[in-house]
């Protein structure tokens, strides 16, 4: 099944994707939260369907919660970025102003930033409360799996003068404002291991990242464990995996106003946005 949110006539939905149709199930459920958390109880609901041409693809998660993400999480990514791996998993938040969806821009101030840059990655969608949780038991947490556009604003990010040392801006460089696309839905109970999927971003149809993620460094199950130490994880939360290597940044690519970014995962299928700029 695959369950994400719409948007039709200005009201939000909630709809279960097949082969360019989306049904409507948003009478079952009280929120997105709610479907993540039983999302089997979509499987008979006799919803209006509409074309999926005919919707606004939303992010398959609500204001109300949190984007988690991994960074440096494929060694060759590390290597290819010269930061050696932490100790314990890198992670940072995004807002979800930061968030858009299926077939949205990617929007952005060329009087801010010239330099955004495109990350794909795997990201895990929460479907029970987790805290505490063991590595062991972590997936059984997750509801199922999404797709997300980790982009960064690379000359906010890089190289931040402080004093005599350059840091990471990681609210600059992670947070622009509808920069960060996710979805389309949510794959749930089609992956049977997703430490073994490949994952691919293409740049006006030409490959930039091609990858598994099983070579991931901390898999899903470990970064879903380590996270929940630290907080409680909600249904709807999404977690980020990192990305593998390929970045433009470090083969002097930017994306630029017009191009389309396209990025696949294995088993659940392809997230396209075109890039713009901002009014």
């Amino acid at each position: 099944m695959r369950i994400g949110r719409f948007e039709k006539i200005g009201s939000t939905r909630i709809g279960v994707f097949e082969d360019g149709v989306v049904r409507d199930v948003t009478a079952e459920f009280d929120d997105f939260r709610d479907a993540v958390s039983r999302p089997a109880d979509a499987t008979d609901v006799d919803g209006e369907s509409y074309s999926t041409e005919e919707i606004t693809h939303l992010p398959p998660t609500t204001d109300n919660n949190t984007v988690f993400c991994a960074a440096l999480n494929y060694e060759a990514h590390a290597e290819e970025s010269d930061i050696e791996v932490p100790e314990w998993p890198l992670v940072f938040l995004k807002l979800p102003r930061t968030l858009v969806g299926q077939g949205e821009p990617i929007s952005y101030h060329t009087r801010v930033t010239k330099e955004i840059d495109y990350e794909a990655e795997l990201a895990a969608v929460i479907g029970e409360p987790a805290r505490h949780v063991s590595p062991d038991e972590a997936l059984e947490y997750v509801a199922g799996y999404t797709i997300l556009n980790d982009t960064s604003v690379r000359d906010l990010q890089l190289g931040l003068q402080v004093g005599d040392d350059e840091m990471l801006d990681w609210f600059s460089g992670k947070a622009m404002q509808r920069t960060t696309p996710v979805g389309p839905y949510v794959a749930v109970n089609e992956i049977n291991d997703p430490q073994d999927l490949d994952i691919t971003s293409r740049v006006d149809g030409e490959t930039m990242q091609d990858d598994n993620t099983g070579m991931m460094i901390r898999s899903v199950a470990d970064l879903v464990s380590f996270v929940s130490s630290r907080v409680r994880l909600e249904p709807g939360d999404i977690l980020a995996t990192g990305t593998p290597e390929g970045v433009g940044t470090f083969q002097d690519i930017q994306l630029n106003p017009g191009e389309t970014v396209e990025i696949e995962v294995e088993d659940i299928g392809t997230l396209v946005n075109t890039v713009e700029e901002a009014e």
